[in-house]
Formats: C-alpha cells, structure tokens, sequence
C-alpha cells in the first residue's frame, strides 16, 4: 500500500501547501523585517510606512470576492498561476522604490495579487478539484505546510537583509516566487473539477448546513468573530519582531521567537488533522481562540523573558494554527461548499477592508504608548472575537428546530 503523500489526490494540497509557505513569507512576514529598515531611507516614520502597507492591504484586499467567484467558477489554476505570477513582479518593483508613492503602488499590486494565491483561494481551488479525499482534509493539509512560513522567512529574511540591503532582499523573495510557485499552481492544480450538484462523496463529512434565520445570524455572528479573531494577525505579522524589542529583547531573539511560532502552528495543525481530524469547526476555532489568548496572557504577564517570550510564541503559534484550518472548514460546514469561494472572497475582502488598518493602528499604539500596550489592545480584540463567537447558532442543534430552518420568502 503506497504511502499516502504519494496518493495523487494529496498531490494538489501538498503543491498549494509548499506554495503557501513562499506566499505568506514573501508578501507578509518579509514586511515585519524590510518595511522598518525601508522606512530611514525612504525618510518615513514607523506610522507612515505601516499606514502605506494598510492603505495596501486594504485596496488589495477588494479582489478577494472577484478572485473567489473565478475560483468557483473555473478552478483555481488559473487564477493561482497568474496570481504568483504577479506578486514576483511586484516583489521585485518593491526593491526600486524610492518614496511613498512608488512604495503604495508596489504594495497595492502585492496584495492583489495575495488575493488570489493565498489561503482563501487555496481552499477554495481544492475543493473545487474532483478529489477522492474529503476538502477538509485537504484544507489540513495545506496550513499543515503554511504553519513553518514564520520559521522560515522572518530569520531568512534578517540574513538576507543583513548580507545583501533591503534593495536586493526583495529581488531574490520576488525571483523565489516566479520559480517556485507558478509552476507549482500550474502543475499542480491540473485535473478535473467537481460537478457541485453531484451527490456527496462517501468520504466527505456530512454536517447539516444553516438554514433561514439561523443562517443569517450565523453569517454576521461569524464574520464579526473572524474580524474582531483577525485584526490581531496582522499586526503579529508586521510588528511582532518590533513590540518584542520594546519588551527589552534584541531583534534577533525577537526573530527567533517569531520563528517559534511557525512550528507550533504546525503542532497545532498537526493535532488537529490527525487526532481530531473530524472535530466540529465550531469547536477547533473556539480551541485556537483560547490558545492564542492563553499565548497572550504569557506575553503580557512574563513577555520580558526569555522563556515567557517563547512559551508565549508557541502558544499563540498552536492557536493561530489551528484558526487557520478552521476560517477554511467553519463556512463550509455551516453553509456549504456552493458558492464556498465567492463566500470566502467576501470574508476576506470585508476582513481586509476592517483589517489593513491593524498595522497602521498597532504601530501608532507602540510609537505612543510601547510595545506592551500594542500587545495588550491585541489581546481585547481576541476576548471580543470569543464573545461573539458565542453568537454564532450551531447547525446540528438547530437542524431539527423547523422554526430556526424555516426558509423566509423571497424580496
């Protein structure tokens, strides 16, 4: 019996897998090391240069339901080659840049290119594809490969900075991408699509999907968590390695940290994939919250050790993780998989219109009040995010109630 890495229907996520690994390191985490030391020689303060990033997540961030929508309706192949295809370039024209402008252009084109070869169009692309492995599995996968990104590219990016300036750094991320992940979207995702009014497969885990009401509250409930649950990520992302040197610890432990959290993302995927693979979405995103909060709760209570930095990265990297599986598993298990690219598009656009100003905002917070504090504003977000979770109506209570899945008319 073969190994089942080498089962042709894992070969697609184990390709987006390894794609995601040089998309959030090259157009994300890169940003937490390049964008301070850009700002001295671009003549922008630590605000100004993150405002320019959020201003770029922001408007980048509208692709994201047009991205969703070609994704449902001619796979992801396309959309995903062209995608990495154009962050390459745009990772290149960040080393020409020489002020805001030129800065705000290249963002702006790195982003909207994000849109298209990051997780949401991941998901979307693989449940497309006519697989005999349920989506789910396949969604683990894929974060299973994303979780080391931190790992590799916040430390990588240090030396690269180090050895060659911010100029060439930017050159060599954006020669890494045109390299590895367009021919790995081009040849990975071939094959047959999924016939969506098809039965569902034997393999494919058969929950209830919200109804009338129910489904309505369940999507603004869902959303509010998500954005309240994603306002903090970026933030991490960005400014992780600069509110740990304010804690006290210098920028290469702060990278190193950083770099904890990626393997833990992979403990906490790891976890979910194999021991629980078939847990409720409800319950694996309301488990990544309380890691990430207890993460949190480390950092602010003993963040200016050594251990308490560390401890508090491998925390948050299991939450982070496992919320991760769950953003992709928990819309299509309260409203399937029809439409499940566009949905994820509109998630992702109203998160990126709510959240391109988190750099902006914890950079201000850490310029006036440090790094702590930055932290501590992350940390409120998250106990909200968990509130109004607790909002959010679960189908397989509800899936015999015919008053909460009572169709409404329609106008």
């Amino acid at each position: 019996m073969r190994l089942w890495p080498l089962n042709p229907d894992y070969r697609p996520a184990i390709a987006l897998g390894i794609t995601q690994i040089m998309g959030y390191g090259a157009l994300y985490y890169a940003y937490a090391i390049l964008l301070p030391e850009m700002a001295d020689d671009l003549g922008l303060s630590l605000t100004a240069i993150f405002g320019i990033l959020s201003l770029g997540l922001f408007f980048g961030g509208a692709l994201a339901p047009l991205a969703g929508r070609w994704t449902d309706q001619f796979g992801g192949r396309l959309v995903m080659t062209v995608g990495s295809l154009v962050a390459g370039i745009a990772l290149i024209l960040l080393s020409f840049v020489t002020g805001p402008y030129g800065l705000f252009f290249a963002i702006l084109l790195a982003e909207a290119a994000a849109m298209c070869v990051l997780y949401n169009v991941a998901f979307a692309a693989i449940a497309r594809l006519d697989l005999r492995v349920p989506t789910q599995r396949s969604i683990s996968i894929i974060t299973l490969f994303g979780g080391v990104a931190s790992t590799i590219f916040w430390p990588l990016t240090l030396w690269l900075y180090t050895r060659f300036g911010w100029e060439v750094s930017w050159v060599i991320l954006g020669i890494a991408t045109l390299l590895i992940s367009v021919p790995l979207h081009y040849y990975g995702l071939r094959g047959p699509l999924r016939d969506l009014d098809a039965p569902k497969q034997a393999a494919s885990v058969d929950w209830p999907e919200l109804q009338g009401k129910a489904r309505k509250r369940g999507m603004l409930w869902m959303v509010v968590s998500f954005l309240f649950s994603g306002y903090l990520i970026g933030a991490v992302m960005t400014l992780w390695v600069t509110n740990v040197q304010d804690l006290g610890h210098s920028a290469a432990l702060a990278a190193i940290a950083g770099a904890v959290i990626g393997p833990f993302k992979t403990v906490g995927r790891f976890f979910e994939m194999v021991l629980s693979r078939n847990m409720y979405p409800l319950v694996t995103y309301i488990l990544a919250m309380g890691l990430m909060l207890a993460g949190f709760v480390t950092l602010l209570v003993v963040g200016f050790t050594v251990p308490g930095i560390m401890l508090a990265a491998a925390l948050y990297g299991m939450g982070d993780g496992i919320k991760t599986i769950a953003r992709g598993t928990l819309p299509l298990a309260l409203f399937g998989q029809r439409g499940y690219g566009a949905r994820l598009g509109w998630i992702s656009f109203l998160s990126m219109g709510v959240n391109a100003s988190a750099p902006f905002v914890f950079a201000w917070l850490t310029q006036a009040f440090g790094g702590w504090w930055s932290f501590f504003a992350m940390t409120l977000c998250l106990i909200v995010a968990m509130a109004t979770y607790a909002l959010i109506p679960d189908p397989r209570r509800l899936h015999d109630d015919p008053a909460e899945n009572r169709c409404l008319p329609d106008g």
